[in-house]
């Protein structure tokens, strides 16, 4: 490997051939917070002078106008600001931002309402103020969002003053990996090129072109071609990597350790602090925070409202399966539940048995078992709705992961990785991977692998506006139904 790699600096070629200055991803969220904070006090005052003079009223205090801004500029920043919605990655991401910025102003709102009520001084503000400064500020910040996104993918584009030019020391496998998952141009990030790390070769060489070796990397760094670095080396040992580390640390650039390939590979990886030590987290806790109890009262709340609306669809199927013939209305089946906890479910009866024993058949597409009222009400998921008492209860969530027999548990548990970690929540209704197009029967571990990454992922990403994105494309599933059986 080092007899057919770059040995000397003089051989370096960087791609942009000049030294570019470097501007700070952290200024442009600063900037960007700023002129939110801005936005919405002047927007404020804006529609309050505005108002007046339609009104065509003669006084206008703008003090209270510029206060009420002032709390409604801080309250939304600052809740920004603490959930990372400044950070660079999201701020190019503008999909995410843009509900972030919704949600939270909607609890801006909430709270200045709930502080004028307290306060009694609500009457001094016009109804259609609110109303109007609410709506102007939402569809001015979502649009700031727009912007600032598009102008960030064109500041990044090949080479924009805003790329990110990494540089990996270590021409190693784990090198290559960490190339791969990160070299997105979308992301605004560029590989300069794996650098060899001058160690002895441990095994681990990667047999592709090499950049150069680390005197190549100190010219490109000192000539403003690269922005980090990256050491790639797992095989070094402590005095190998004190070393390497002393003689880049004198480098005009931000230097980082890339873990293993474990840890790369898990994408619900992060840096995190217990104490004064950093450690790589592999799992968060769900639900952390607030999580917790949003997701509570979303249940209850929404359980019981849909529980009275259906109520006369529920009466009505139940009279429907009892004047078809003999049998039970309701079937339940043990299935495991948040933490491992085993409770019943309850479904429409659709079929002529009701198996909930060490050996369960799974139904299938034109099952003999399932009778003609069952077949339309699995069609269309209505045999599903009796689990809004579940959730009543607490054993299940309006949206989750789908809570499978007992038998069927045990037995995926040993073919699919991971596959228990669906149980750190509680089970759903339906879930991301059901209007994602896994439902139904699951006869092969390849669907049932999917249907677990899906419900995975979701855990991972959880939000109160994911929940509802996934309620509204539960409706369209149902309304133009897939795979039932």
């Amino acid at each position: 490997m080092a007899e057919t790699s770059v040995s000397n600096a003089e051989n370096y070629s960087g791609e942009n051939g000049r030294r570019r200055s470097s501007a700070s991803r952290a200024l442009f969220g600063d900037i960007v917070q700023f002129l939110d904070f801005i936005f919405v006090i002047a927007i404020s005052v804006g529609v309050a002078a505005t108002y007046h003079i339609f009104a065509l009223q003669s006084e206008f205090d703008f003090q209270p106008y510029t206060a009420a801004g002032i709390v409604g500029a801080t309250g939304m920043t600052a809740l920004l600001r603490r959930d990372g919605y400044y950070d660079f990655d999201q701020l190019l991401s503008s999909s995410g931002n843009i509900r972030a910025v919704v949600s939270i102003w909607g609890m801006v709102i909430l709270g200045l309402l709930a502080f004028g009520f307290a306060l009694k001084i609500s009457d001094m503000f016009s109804r259609v103020w609110l109303v109007a400064w609410s709506v102007t500020t939402l569809v001015v910040i979502v649009l700031a969002r727009i912007i600032a996104a598009r102008l960030l993918r064109s500041m990044i584009r090949d080479g924009g003053v805003f790329a990110r030019r990494i540089a990996i020391v270590g021409a190693t496998k784990l090198g290559a990996r960490f190339a791969e998952h990160v070299g997105a141009a979308e992301n605004g990030i560029s590989i300069v090129g794996l650098f060899e790390a001058g160690l002895p070769n441990n095994g681990d060489d990667y047999d592709e072109t090499i950049a150069g070796d680390l005197s190549a990397l100190e010219l490109a760094a000192r000539n403003g071609e690269i922005d980090d670095i990256v050491i790639a080396t797992p095989r070094a040992s402590r005095t190998e990597m004190d070393c390497l580390a002393r003689r880049l640390s004198s480098l005009p650039v931000s230097i980082s350790i890339c873990p293993n390939t474990h840890w790369l590979d898990h994408t619900g990886g992060a840096v995190a602090k217990v104490g004064a030590a950093s450690v790589l987290s592999l799992y968060r806790r769900p639900l952390e925070g607030w999580g917790s109890i949003i997701k509570t009262i979303e249940d209850y709340v929404l359980g019981a409202m849909l529980l009275v609306v259906l109520s006369p669809l529920l009466l009505l199927v139940a009279v429907t399966i009892k004047l078809q013939g003999k049998g039970p209305i309701l079937f339940a089946q043990q299935r495991h539940g948040f933490n491992n906890a085993v409770f019943r479910i309850y479904k429409f009866r659709t079929m002529t048995v009701a198996d909930d024993g060490e050996e369960i058949q799974q139904a299938q597409l034109n099952d003999v078992r399932i009778t003609p009222l069952g077949k339309f009400l699995r069609r269309y998921s209505l045999d599903e709705l009796p689990q809004l008492f579940n959730v009543i209860r607490g054993e299940m969530s309006l949206v989750g992961p789908r809570p499978h027999a007992l038998a069927h548990n045990h037995q995926y548990a040993q073919l699919i990785e991971n596959y228990s970690g669906r149980h750190k929540v509680k089970p759903g209704i339906t879930g991301w991977a059901q209007v994602n197009g896994y439902r139904g029967e699951t006869s092969e571990n390849e669907l049932m692998e999917q249907r677990v990454k899906y419900d995975l992922g979701y855990i991972d990403a959880w939000s109160l506006w994911f929940d509802f994105k996934i309620l509204m494309l539960t409706i369209l599933a149902v309304v133009f139904p897939k795979n039932a059986v």
